[in-house]
């Protein structure tokens, strides 16, 4: 009978190697995925809070040439010279829903800033940031994912 050599060549991983590189890849991924979502609501957040302020800001300016108050107050007229230019008559806030803006109801001199498509993860986040620059307390209602808050 005639024998067979088999040649076992030494490149290359076996399979233990590879399943132990693939948990290890894994690992990373499951500390870094995470991390990741973290950091883009936190930029997220950040953006609609900066984004808030720009907006109350050009709202006071319209009132300062509207007699004080917000009356006729739209975001299209906003953005005809009070916002700055990243912002136009359709901007949409950080979540791709829209910002709106509108005269309050019970009160001329204060105007109402709406955000549309917030998540409510976000929604707690941005209510602490923003509770510090509005007249009432900001409110999320959870059916239409709206934030909205009033200011002066």
């Amino acid at each position: 009978m005639k024998r067979m050599n088999i040649n076992r060549s030494t490149v290359g991983f076996t399979i233990i190697e590879m399943i132990i590189v693939l948990a290890i890849a894994s690992v990373f991924l499951l500390v870094i995925v995470p991390s990741g979502a973290k950091a883009t609501n936190n930029s997220r957040i950040a953006n609609a809070i900066a984004s808030i302020k720009a907006i109350q800001t050009a709202a006071v300016g319209w009132a300062n040439d509207n007699g004080g108050v917000y009356t006729g107050i739209t975001f299209a007229r906003l953005a005809q010279g009070y916002l700055p230019a990243q912002f136009s008559a359709t901007s949409t806030n950080p979540w791709g829903g829209n910002y709106t803006i509108n005269v309050n109801a019970n009160d001329s001199t204060m105007f109402d800033i709406s955000l549309l498509s917030v998540p409510s993860t976000a929604a707690v986040q941005l209510t602490t940031a923003v509770t510090k620059l509005t007249e009432a307390a900001p409110q999320y209602a959870q059916a239409t994912s709206t934030w909205s808050t009033t200011m002066h």
